[in-house]
């Protein structure tokens, strides 16, 4: 008799054949039952099946118990295991992800499972690629999670790596972290760590760095974000054997720190429907921190913030109680201790007439910290010209502001062709404290120079606030008008099938705002710098812009696109520029066309017509599909300027590039391209080169040349290149069924 079905198993039998899920199944040479039917014995190559999961044994023994009423089976192996004790000789268990061998099984109703000198591996070949071996492997039902001793990492059963024990998971969105490896930067390197899913919504790692030459270091790190909750958390820690240092001794300006590290700690709760609450802190041992061990997030923000902040917005009201401290003293903020800010958005007061009112008011007490340096700036200048009284560092300040802005517009339409939109703004602004002592323009971009961490050598004299100016309260007026018209052109017809084209349609949006705003009550080079409000300057200007979009109607989703955006504008100033001499102002143009979804092109230029110089030029594209050929290119530059101020109080202007508002800074010169290539060499092989260079300073800021091949079970990732001059070979292995199992090796 080589076969037997489920049906002997007599309880479990009948909830099973009442729901649609896999039977259990049971072959083998032979076999015999208990009187009460519950308990089969079978030996000679046995096979136990159920859903995906199969046992093949020498022999084994399975004894059914009677499952709860309204147990719901599935086809979870896991979820049969609670009701069926199966115990077996020498076996090879296979599931979707896992294979599983040894000498000996037992799965057993609500304990561990367990198995002696066993080996496991997501390789399905007969000879696996690699597996874990261990003396004795637990497996969590529960948990679906495993803890194995005595433990040898092998592949191609050559034995690579040892550990006394392991705790993992056989879920693939657990991953467990073994990563040794040598980097020139960190010495031979052991990383090892586990991964816990939060369903869908994240993950949290917990791990260990061990580095022959920085240290052991511990770390965490959390993702898990639904619709109402987001949470994230980067913890990481280690005494440093070789902190960051610019001189011996010194980084920067600052001490050298040796114990380093990072408290970062993200939450965001949706209260109710209208009620949010965000805090954030982000804690560092020192000013290298971010840049050393977490480079992308050092990219990406540069200094980080630390806040809270409570929000409430319906359709009438948007409030908001922010903090804003200081963590970090090696950092510049502007902090808010706390401040309260109330907007009303656009809303029309009186029925049936077109005025539409909007405002916005703010009330709190700022400080502007600048970093506590601790290391003069007279070590780097030239003792003979050195003046302690115009070279020291930027003075802290701090004030209570309130202050509350009112617009009042009134929309007029002419037909469907032209709308006219006349505006009106007051604001009033009080200070409880300032300066008697003025700061122009030039002497405030210098304070930012001298504040400069990266440049203490530079010779930009740092003139400070006094605290003598008393309270003031600034009042400020602005009117204005703005005009705006909008063309269509319809081509209905027009099909291009390689662009994906169904019909075109061409919107052309050519606009224009007048702003004037008298010189402010209150001179701004007196009042304590914190933001743009304190910074109310005379406008007199004309803005001059024309929209363009080219959309169509995607022939394989049907939605509408745009395939061209080319958006321009222009500002005329009544005053002559201060360091041009001239009226006209700048040409700002922003261009993006992606007629395909595999080719986007884009573009962004700042052109100061009055002093006839690009301040800032941005051009890039991107072609290809993941998995095929792709090919991208970025080009950026930018001169050494201080910006010109186009700002309205009552509308809202176009700043493709961020250097037009008031904060006013020397920005330096930037000239650099960089590309990446993607050459799929086969359906499993593809080749990424990648490479920046600097033309401001001649040299190539880095480039790199990285070879994927995806294998039976795992994926292998090589490659070599240079970083500043840092030469580095990186080697990793990655498991198909477990991205968050790597092997890597960086030298």
């Amino acid at each position: 008799m080589k076969h037997l079905s489920l049906v002997i198993l007599v309880g479990l039998a009948a909830s099973l054949l009442a729901q649609e899920v896999p039977q259990l199944t049971i072959s083998a040479d032979q076999f015999s039952r208990s009187l009460d039917g519950k308990t089969t014995t079978a030996s000679g190559d046995v096979e136990v099946i159920y859903g995906d999961t199969k046992l093949s044994c020498s022999d084994a023994t399975v004894t059914a118990s009677d499952p709860p009423e309204g147990w719901q089976a599935s086809d979870d192996f896991a979820d049969l295991l609670q009701y069926t004790d199966i115990s077996f000789g020498k076996f090879h268990l296979t599931s979707p992800i896992w294979s599983l061998g040894g000498e000996e099984g037992r799965f057993q109703p609500g304990e561990d499972a367990t198995f002696a000198r066993a080996f496991m591996t997501t390789c399905d070949r007969e000879k696996p690629h690699y597996a874990l071996v261990a003396k004795k492997i637990n497996y969590h039902p529960d948990e679906r999670t495993f803890t194995a001793y005595h433990v040898t990492l092998r592949f191609f059963d050559i034995p690579i790596l040892y550990l006394p024990i392991l705790y993992g998971s056989t879920e693939n969105t657990i991953g467990i972290i073994v990563r040794p490896g040598y980097s020139g930067k960190r010495g031979a390197y052991l990383r090892l760590g586990r991964a816990w899913p939060h369903g869908k919504a994240g993950s949290t790692q917990l791990f260990v760095d061990g580095m022959t030459k920085r240290g052991v270091a511990l770390g965490e790190e959390t993702r898990y974000q639904t619709e109402r909750r987001t949470v994230t958390t980067d913890l990481y820690a280690l005494h440093d054997k070789r902190p960051a240092e610019t001189e011996d001794g010194w980084d920067r300006r600052f001490k050298s720190v040796d114990d380093r590290f990072r408290v970062h700690a993200y939450w965001r709760e949706q209260l109710d429907e209208n009620w949010s609450l965000r805090l954030n802190l982000d804690y560092l041992s020192d000013i290298s921190m971010l840049e050393d061990w977490f480079r992308r997030d050092w990219r990406h923000w540069g200094q980080p913030k630390s806040y809270a902040s409570l929000d409430y917005q319906n359709t009438w009201l948007q409030g908001t109680l922010d903090v804003r401290p200081r963590i970090n003293t090696f950092y510049t903020v502007s902090e808010k201790l706390p401040e309260l800010r109330l907007e009303i958005p656009r809303i029309a007061p009186v029925e049936n007439l077109p005025v539409v009112y909007s405002s916005s008011t703010s009330a709190g007490f700022y400080s502007m910290k600048w970093r506590n340096n601790e290391r003069p700036r007279s070590t780097w200048l030239d003792p003979e010209k050195y003046d302690p009284e115009l070279y020291g560092d930027p003075g802290d300040y701090s004030a209570f502001r309130a202050d509350t802005l009112h617009t009042l517009q009134l929309p007029l339409d002419f037909g469907d062709v032209f709308t006219l939109t006349p505006r009106a703004s007051f604001r009033a602004t009080a200070y409880s404290r300032t300066s008697k002592r003025g700061l122009s323009e030039e002497e405030l971009a210098n304070l930012v120079d001298a504040d400069n961490p990266d440049n203490p050598r530079n010779n930009a004299p740092a003139v400070n606030y006094d605290r003598n100016g008393g309270s003031r309260t600034r009042f400020a007026y602005e009117l204005g008008v703005e005009g705006r018209t909008k063309l269509l052109s319809e081509w209905s017809d027009t099909k291009v099938e390689w662009l994906g084209i169904d019909g075109l349609q061409h919107v052309v949006e050519p606009y224009f705002n007048y702003t004037w705003s008298p010189t402010p009550t209150v001179e701004r080079d007196y009042l304590y710098f914190f933001d743009e409000i304190d910074r109310l300057e005379y406008q007199n200007f004309l803005r001059l812009g024309l929209d363009q979009h080219w959309r169509t109607r995607d022939a394989e989703t049907r939605q509408g696109r745009n395939i061209l955006s080319l958006e321009s504008y222009l500002d005329i100033h009544h005053r002559e520029g201060e360091y041009s001499g001239r009226h006209w102002g700048d040409w700002g143009t922003r261009l993006i066309f992606q007629p395909r979804r595999d080719l986007r092109v884009w573009g962004t230029a700042l052109y100061d017509v009055g002093e006839g110089q690009i301040h800032r030029g941005e051009v890039g594209f991107r072609y290809g599909r993941e998995g095929e050929w792709s090919i991208s290119g970025r080009y950026i530059y930018r001169n050494d300027h201080l910006s010109r101020s186009a700002y309205s109080m009552g509308s809202t202007l176009a700043d493709f590039t961020g250097e037009s508002g008031y904060i006013k800074k020397h920005f330096e010169t930037a000239d650099t391209i960089s590309g990446t290539l993607n050459i799929p060499l086969n359906s499993r092989t593809s080749l990424e080169i990648h490479g920046e260079y600097d033309f401001e300073r001649n040299h190539t800021v880095e480039h790199s040349y990285t070879l994927t091949h995806q294998m039976h079970c795992w994926t292998f990732v090589g490659g070599f290149g240079w970083d500043y001059n840092d030469f580095e070979i990186m080697l990793m292995l990655r498991l198909t069924a477990f991205p968050n199992v790597k092997l890597g090796v960086n030298i």
